[in-house]
C-alpha cells in the first residue's frame, strides 16, 4: 500500500473529536540502531486513544461498569521515520467511522517541526468482560460515536494480507502475568513485540519496518503457551492447546513496498 505523504498532512484536526499530546523517546524504547522502535510509537498511539476516548465518554472508566469494553481487532501502521532517543513526538488522533460494529480511529505522528513520521489506523470492537467474548452495541455508544467522524488519513484492504502457505514455528512462548493488562490479557503492544521480534530475515528481529498491518484475532491468556510463526513477510501466535491463530500480520522491511 503507497502512501502519498502529503496528502496525511492536508486534514485538520477535527475540532468535534479529536486530541493532540506529545511523547518524548525514551531511552529504554529505542534500539541498537538508536532509533525508537515500533512497539513504543503504538504504545503511544495506545495511550493517545484512551485520552481520545476520555473527551467522548467512551473510555474504560465509562463503559467498565457496564461489563463491556473496547479491544483493538486490527491496526494498520506505516512509518516514514523513526525518532532517535529524546525527540519528542506529537500524536494526533480521532475517531474515523463505524463498519459493522467496528470503529476505526486513524493517527498521524509528527516530529517538532510538524513533520509526519508515520500514520495508522486501528479497528476497534466492543468486548464482553464477563462472558470474553464480542459484545453487541448499547445505544449510548452510538450516541456518543462522534457525527460527523473525522477524515480517514489512509484506507487499508478490507483483511489483513497473509498466506496460505504453510509457516514455521520460529519460537515458543508463554504467557507470563507481566505480559497482562487491565482486561487479563495480553497487551497487544506485547504481541506485537513477539511479532517483530522474529519477523526480520533469517527470523531476527525488525523492530523497525516500514510498515505493520496486524490483526488481533483471540485473547492470549496468562500461562497459555503458543507457538511464534512466521515466513516471508507472514506471522502468526497460534495457540499450542488447540492450534488457533490468535493474532496474524503482514510485516514489510523498510524500502520495500507492502504486497496486499
Amino acid at each position: 500500500m503507497a502512501i502519498n505523504w502529503d496528502d496525511i498532512t492536508k486534514p485538520n484536526l477535527p475540532d468535534n473529536c479529536g486530541w493532540r499530546g506529545t511523547y518524548r523517546v525514551r531511552y529504554s524504547e529505542i534500539g541498537d540502531n538508536g532509533l525508537v522502535m515500533l512497539p513504543a510509537l503504538a504504545d503511544y498511539m495506545q495511550d493517545a486513544a484512551g485520552w481520545g476516548a476520555r473527551i467522548l465518554k467512551l473510555a474504560y472508566d465509562d463503559t467498565v461498569d457496564q461489563g463491556i469494553a473496547w479491544v483493538l481487532a486490527r491496526m494498520v501502521i506505516h512509518v516514514r521515520r523513526y525518532p532517535g532517543n529524546g525527540e519528542d513526538i506529537i500524536v494526533e488522533t480521532w475517531p474515523s467511522g463505524i463498519s459493522r460494529r467496528v470503529a476505526t480511529r486513524d493517527f498521524r505522528l509528527m516530529d517538532r517541526h510538524g513533520d509526519v513520521i508515520a500514520v495508522a489506523q486501528s479497528f476497534w470492537a466492543m468486548f464482553d468482560l464477563i462472558e470474553r467474548r464480542a459484545a453487541s452495541w448499547p445505544d449510548w455508544i452510538s450516541e456518543r460515536l462522534p457525527n460527523p467522524p473525522g477524515p480517514k488519513l489512509i484506507e487499508p484492504p478490507l483483511r489483513t494480507p497473509f498466506t496460505h502457505d504453510a509457516l514455521p514455528d520460529i519460537d515458543s512462548i508463554k504467557a507470563r502475568p507481566s505480559d497482562l493488562d487491565l482486561y487479563g490479557h495480553v497487551n497487544n503492544v506485547r504481541l506485537m513485540q513477539w511479532v517483530l521480534g522474529a519477523a526480520g530475515t533469517d527470523a531476527r528481529p525488525d523492530f523497525h519496518p516500514e510498515s505493520l498491518d496486524i490483526q488481533f484475532r483471540s485473547e492470549c491468556r496468562v500461562q497459555e503457551r503458543v507457538k511464534l510463526r512466521q515466513k516471508d513477510g507472514f506471522a502468526a501466535i497460534t495457540r499450542d492447546a488447540d492450534g488457533v491463530d490468535l493474532v496474524r500480520a503482514h510485516v514489510v522491511p523498510r524500502n520495500q513496498t507492502a504486497v496486499a
